[in-house]
């Protein structure tokens, strides 16, 4: 009875362990997610915006560090696609090309990934972006 009772606690013990790693990860919906590195290099938000994501049910919205975007998105358990996506016209001269590379990652992005309160966005096993929880 008493090797019952042990393996009980110690099954509980791994569970309850389990499920407090998983509720420390930030949700990837309802996050403003900021831009900290896109193709291996961290970013200094460039004015005029700080590029992020925000995902809310079946719709992503965001900045690219100069023009607002907004779109779909669909999830399957960890892979990641966003659909067409609309966005503000605004020149920003001085952030030279950084808009076209994010926007580059968001189209070749497949999945992601959230540890604690990052978010990663890879193309299959390529790292594209990591992002993190906005306070």
């Amino acid at each position: 009875m008493m090797k019952y009772f042990y393996s009980v606690a110690a099954l509980l013990l791994v569970l309850g362990c389990a499920d407090t790693e998983q509720a420390s990860h930030t949700p990837l919906l309802g996050t403003t997610w900021n831009l900290a590195e896109l193709n291996n290099e961290k970013i200094q938000h460039p004015d005029p915006q700080t590029p992020h994501l925000s995902f809310e049910a079946e719709r992503v919205n965001g900045n690219d560090g100069c023009n607002n975007f907004f779109g779909d998105y669909t999830l399957d358990g960890n892979n990641l696609m966003f659909g067409m996506l609309g966005s503000t016209r605004m020149a920003c001269p001085q952030i030279k090309d950084f808009d076209m590379e994010f926007n580059k990652m968001i189209s070749a992005t497949t999945r992601y990934r959230i540890t604690g309160n990052k978010l990663e966005l890879f193309e299959n096993d390529k790292l594209l972006a990591s992002f993190v929880a906005a306070e």
